[in-house]
């Protein structure tokens, strides 16, 4: 049997006189599109934090592809809620600058290379007409849309997403999720991706399954709900799939029954 892609194992992240989650145990395939749901302060920032390198758990061990995580690296790529785009630089010079820093050759063909990566990747989120414009001159879904162009482009072999698009309109959310698909589809480069989020409808649009936490301090997975829904999927179609009322139904109880008390 194939061994996880991404594995958590026993793991337990410890503030100060807090712990945040606590006893995690989760595999992720290679392949899979995983979300993260659960109230505010459940620790799912927390654990994609630990998956992206940016903290080390106190207990227990991350590995990624068989190797223990010890700090971030080109394999993953992350978008935050905050587009943390560079406000000096253009959109395009945004997405160059990222390639080159995680592949910093100097040769003419190597630099066309990134020339021709970045203008890929421009043109599948719709932004390449806008290149030459900064951040402070974009709209707030322009701006999120160019992180998630800068996160493919680096090319990851795993793409963490941490609510990116939660402080954005309907409309403009909608049409980003699919931006994302798209360009999961176009790179096959990046082929796992883990979501934080706290929108079901955008969970069951684009997981394979979705990983609910309980209420912190010492957040542990609740259950992890399977999404049968095959691919591709279409945003109008998929609220008349036999399965999505169930599906929505189940998510939604999880949120909002009375779960059991942690133990100290």
């Amino acid at each position: 049997m194939e061994s996880p892609y991404l594995e958590l194992r026993e793991v337990t992240m410890a503030f100060k006189g807090y712990t945040a989650v606590a006893g995690i145990n989760l595999s992720i395939n290679k392949g899979e599109f995983v979300s993260l749901i659960g109230h505010s302060g459940c620790g799912k920032s927390t654990l994609l934090n630990m998956i992206a390198g940016l903290a080390r758990p106190t207990a227990g061990l991350v590995t990624l592809d068989g190797r223990q995580i010890t700090g971030p690296g080109p394999d993953r790529g992350v978008v935050f809620q905050q587009h943390a785009l560079l406000p000096w630089l253009s959109v395009y010079r945004n997405v160059y600058e990222a390639i080159d820093s995680v592949f910093p050759g100097r040769g003419p063909s190597e630099t066309q290379e990134k020339r021709e990566r970045v203008e890929r990747v421009l043109r599948v989120v719709g932004l390449w007409e806008h290149r030459h414009k900064h951040p402070g001159e974009l709209s707030g879904g322009m701006r999120q849309r160019t992180a998630v162009a800068r996160a493919f482009a680096i090319v990851p072999r795993l793409l963490l997403l941490d609510e990116p698009f939660g402080a954005l309109d309907a409309l403009t959310r909608a049409a980003l999720h699919e931006e994302l698909v798209r360009l999961w589809t176009f790179d096959q480069n990046t082929e796992t991706v883990v979501m934080v989020t706290h929108d079901i409808d955008e969970a069951i649009y684009l997981s394979d399954r979705v990983v609910v936490m309980s209420n912190g301090p010492r957040a542990r997975i609740r259950e992890i709900v399977d999404i049968p829904i095959p691919r591709p999927r279409d945003k109008r179609s998929i609220l008349h799939h036999p399965a999505y009322p169930d599906l929505k139904e189940r998510l939604i109880g999880l949120l909002t029954e009375a779960p059991a008390v942690n133990a100290a």
